[in-house]
């Protein structure tokens, strides 16, 4: 006999049969927030009181440059259904149409399609307003400001230098280096230079703390590092940040000051999405609703859920993937998962690093950050990946070297069962790509 559990799944579900020995310690949910008006209101509510800065539109924004700075495809914000409160705070501070421009923030990710920067603009802003997409790797768009104290040489795009005021439209939700994404990683590594992103990624990368996923602010490395080198900028930046529920709904707008909103953002996520895990179970099935766009965004969910598991316990990450790979690196040769699992318990923890970088020389720099984290887990845990993406590869997992890859939710069941105890613990995370868990051992 099975028990069965059911989570999200584009426009459905999708049901897992789990072994009737099996103790289901709880399915682990966010906070379920709603916002009582429409997003155009709470948008423009928050706004017109900003944290720390000058409301947009008491400004004198005539004759001046303003860049818009929107987060991309990969990200589920709906920025077109509260934007124009954003554009109507401008007009009324006097900027004309021909002054300000929008800039989608692509960092290292491919170029968004059209139809996905009308679904992220909304057809009228797209018609209204100049955009464009950042390019990475495009030196000749690029400018150098200086060097962080950590070392990385800061290229930013050059719109963000020719701008008297940058507005930055994104949304505060968990991510495994920074604690929180949102506020000034809009700027790098959104807007910046691949070698400057690579270097910034590379500040999280910590044998003993290689996942930050709810660090606030302060705490991160990685953080600290973005907003000094997006600091050398000297503009006037202002922050519209929405914070989102579980199916991606933004419930509340932080905006103003890009450092003081945003860590008010991070603490109103926290306390809605941070799932305290009493104990690690043998078993953690995570899945990556809403984020869902591609398989590196996907995958986070892994990352996200990772110390609700016992450390040699099973990761079952339900991937739904969308649009596919996205911008994640596979590895040119890959050992099989047995082996590259054992060579990892041996070696421990601290040379997983050099490894890497024995593996990706003369390759970008972003590849070893990717490399490092998803071998930790490797290391810590079993991996198992479902997807029925017809995008994706069959054999995935073998590619990217750090996971076993399924494309029937019974065979990884099969998979997961012939290595967990018989009557195992499991955690269900359903909106694994927008919560986290947090476990604090007793005693």
């Amino acid at each position: 006999m099975t028990k069965s559990i059911e989570v999200p799944w584009g426009n459905g579900q999708v049901t897992m049969g789990l072994p009737q020995e099996w103790r289901i310690l709880g399915e682990l949910k966010p906070k379920s927030l709603a916002g009582g008006v429409t997003l155009m209101e709470a948008c423009a509510q928050a706004l017109a009181e900003p944290v720390g800065a000058e409301r947009l539109a008491s400004r004198n924004l005539s004759g001046k440059k303003v860049l818009v700075v929107v987060d991309d495809h990969s990200r589920p914000t709906p920025v077109a259904e509260f934007l124009p409160a954003v554009m109507d705070e401008l007009n009324t501070a006097g900027a004309s149409k021909e002054n300000v421009e929008i800039l989608i923030a692509t960092g290292v990710h491919r170029e968004s399609r059209t139809d996905e920067v009308k679904n992220k603009l909304g057809s009228k802003i797209m018609a209204d307003y100049a955009w464009g997409c950042h390019n990475g790797y495009d030196s000749g768009g690029l400018s150098y400001l200086g060097t962080t104290s950590r070392g990385t040489k800061v290229f930013l795009n050059k719109k963000l230098l020719d701008a008297d005021l940058i507005v930055l439209v994104g949304a505060v939700e968990p991510h495994l280096l920074l604690g929180f994404g949102g506020g000034l990683k809009m700027i790098i590594p959104g807007c910046a230079g691949a070698e400057t992103i690579g270097k910034n990624h590379m500040q999280g990368v910590d044998p003993d703390h290689f996942n930050y996923v709810g660090t606030h602010g302060q705490y991160s490395p990685m953080r600290h590092d973005l907003e000094e080198g997006a600091l050398l900028l000297q503009r006037d930046i202002f922050l519209v940040n929405a914070a989102m529920n579980e199916s991606a709904k933004p419930v509340k707008f932080f905006c103003g000051d890009p450092v003081e909103a945003h860590r008010m953002g991070e603490r109103f996520v926290e306390d809605a999405v941070r799932l305290e895990v009493p104990e690690q179970a043998d078993v953690v099935i995570t899945n990556s609703f809403p984020m869902d766009a591609d398989l590196r965004q996907s995958v986070k969910c892994i990352g996200n859920t990772l110390y609700a598991s016992k450390p040699g316990g099973i990761m079952m990450g339900l991937a739904r993937s969308v649009n596919g790979l996205g911008e994640i690196p596979l590895a040119k040769k890959t050992l099989p998962y047995p082996v590259m699992r054992a060579i990892l318990k041996l070696i421990g923890k601290k040379r997983v690093l050099p490894l890497v970088e024995k593996a990706k020389k003369n390759e970008p720099v972003e590849e070893t950050f990717i490399g490092h984290f998803a071998l930790q887990m490797l290391r810590r845990n079993h991996i198992g990946i479902f997807s029925d993406s017809p995008l994706l590869p069959s054999d995935i997992g073998k590619k990217m070297g750090i996971a076993r890859s399924f494309t029937e939710i019974g065979s990884m069941m099969n998979w997961a069962a012939s290595k967990a105890p018989s009557s195992a613990s499991v955690w269900v995370f359903p909106c694994g790509g927008s919560t986290y868990a947090s476990f604090k051992a007793r005693g």
